[in-house]
Formats: C-alpha cells, structure tokens, sequence
C-alpha cells in the first residue's frame, strides 16, 4: 500500500514540472540564428545595388535585443542594426571611408 502512495507522488510531481515547463517555455521568444542572419543582410545589401561585400564585424546584444553588423562594399562601409526576435532591419547608415 506504501508503494502506491510513493509511485502517484512521483507521478505527481513529474506532472508539476511538465506543466512548468509548458508554462515557461510559451512566453520565450526565438532569436534568429547567424546563418539566416546573414541571408538578410545579403538581401538587404543586394536589394541596394551592393552585390559583394566584406563582413567586417557583427555583433549581438541581449538587452536591447539586437544585432549590429558593419560591412566594408569598396569605397564605403554600411552598418545595419537587426532585431534578433524579427530578423528585420531597424536602422541602417552609410560610412564613407
């Protein structure tokens, strides 16, 4: 009879940490992972007539949630900002070097 009791209260608990587990994976957010966020670059870059470019930096922050890239396309280097969660580009500046 004791054995019983001991097997539903494992039961039990294995339950309780599912269902925390459910509840706190729901309210995360995916980032976008490097080799997409590159693709986006590339098609942003190629969509304003620079077809080759050299990456020079990329950077990710947490807080805000944001990547900062810098690529050198010849006589002038563009830095772009991303939101991680979206993959979108939030501002972008040209730097004449």
């Amino acid at each position: 009879m004791i054995d019983f009791w001991f097997i539903g209260f494992g039961l039990l608990l294995i339950l309780i940490l599912i269902a925390f587990e459910i509840k706190n994976s729901r309210g995360k957010k995916k980032s976008i992972d490097d080799e997409k966020m590159i693709k986006i670059i590339k098609e942003e870059l190629d969509k304003n007539g620079f077809n080759s470019f050299e990456l020079e930096s990329i950077v990710s922050m947490n807080d805000p949630n944001i990547t900062s890239v810098i690529v050198n396309a010849g006589y002038i280097k563009i830095a772009l900002e991303m939101d991680n969660n979206s993959g979108r580009v939030i501002h972008k500046e040209r730097i004449i070097s």
